[in-house]
């Protein structure tokens, strides 16, 4: 009976032993596959967030492409027919393309497609934007001389006609809403080769003697306003034109040929005698605001002039051209010329007013609201 019992006893320690064996296998078996499953969770973590890093890095890259081809346009106002790439700081790369539609009024609208890459290439973005490159002249004035509420008979006027103001073969001098009435030989107008020639005075179109078509006065199509008309901009938002200009001065003093752009004066232009403002190949446009001008002998300025009076200004406001000075291209005010006796001259020229809106640098770039998109 001892004997038998021995061997029972010694028969279950060897299958409790067992079992622990087992059972402690089994745990370590478990423990493995936790901490296997666990390492394989965290380097999937670990490649999600890798992924996310460089899949933002390839979006700020293309966004960094995109904005260099922005500026880029701002610069040269055409996009070059070329894919242009580009390396960053941290080593990530992009690429830059552009399609250019011409639209209507000079205007192109240019679509900018920027795809950006990581710096180990493994993540790729792509963002596309468009701009719109848009001459700062919204409508080239079709006379060379417009005056919002006529011309007084103490001023004198002397202009070249623009030859298809009207339309084919149809000049226009003068445009003006309120009525234009012709005094002695202080106001008068002729084609471009009389007034040339020096002969603008005797070979006339309109003068005292009879008033033409070309003298479109008490016109219902005036623009009621001439900011908006000019610039697309409402008169009561002129602080905008300002910004937009190229230069903000508080006279005339340095305007000379090398002038460019869109030149703003805060008051009173005085121009020395013998002076060119700007050139055919590179007119300017120069708002005087709220001041006289003063153009004193044989001054020549290329481009559009247009004196604009504030609608609270109390000043009495004039234009006055001495002996050889003129405007080659438009000349616009918002207020009756010739109230101080003063003189104005306007000569149309074709090629300048098509350089008014055609110049890059009288052209500008905005970015269309809504357009940015991203793969």
């Amino acid at each position: 009976m001892n004997k038998l019992l021995t061997i029972d006893t010694s028969r279950a320690l060897n299958q409790k032993g067992a079992a622990i064996l087992l059972t402690v296998v089994l745990l370590l078996i478990m423990v493995t596959l936790v901490t296997l499953y666990t390492g394989k969770i965290q380097s999937f973590e670990h490649q999600i967030v890798i992924n996310t890093q460089n899949q933002k890095w390839a979006q700020a890259s293309a966004k960094a492409g995109l904005n260099q081809g922005l500026a880029m346009l701002n610069v040269n106002k055409v996009w070059p027919d070329v894919e242009i790439s580009g390396n960053l700081d941290d080593n990530s790369t992009f690429i830059i393309s552009a399609i250019t539609e011409d639209l209507s009024g000079s205007r192109k609208l240019v679509t900018i497609k920027a795809s950006g890459s990581s710096a180990d290439d493994l993540a790729k973005a792509t963002v596309v934007e468009q701009s719109l490159v848009y001459p700062i002249l919204f409508n080239r004035p079709p006379a060379p001389l417009m005056v919002k509420h006529g011309f007084s008979s103490d001023g004198e006027f002397e202009v070249a006609a623009n030859p298809d103001g009207l339309g084919m073969a149809a000049p226009l001098s003068l445009w003006s809403d309120a009525e234009i009435t012709l005094s002695g030989t202080s106001h008068h107008s002729c084609i471009l080769t009389e007034f040339n020639e020096g002969n603008c005075s005797t070979n006339t179109y309109s003068d005292h003697s009879v008033k033409l078509a070309d003298i479109a006065d008490e016109s219902a199509s005036f623009p009621a306003d001439l900011v908006s008309y000019l610039f697309n901009i409402p008169s009561t938002e002129w602080i905008q034109l300002q910004q937009q200009s190229d230069f903000v001065l508080a006279d005339c003093d340095t305007l000379d040929i090398g002038s460019w752009g869109v030149i703003w004066v805060d008051g009173d232009c005085d121009v020395s005698a013998s002076t060119q403002i700007g050139s055919e190949s590179e007119p300017i446009i120069l708002v005087i605001f709220d001041g006289n001008v003063e153009f004193h002998n044989d001054v020549v300025l290329y481009g559009l002039l247009f004196s604009f009076k504030p609608a609270d200004s109390i000043k009495v406001l004039d234009i006055n051209m001495q002996t050889d000075s003129a405007v080659f291209g438009a000349v616009v005010t918002n207020y009756q010329l010739g109230t101080e006796g003063g003189l104005t001259r306007a000569v149309f020229q074709a090629f300048v007013m098509q350089k008014l809106q055609d110049s890059k640098r009288l052209q500008r770039v905005a970015r269309v609201p809504g357009s940015w998109h991203d793969f």
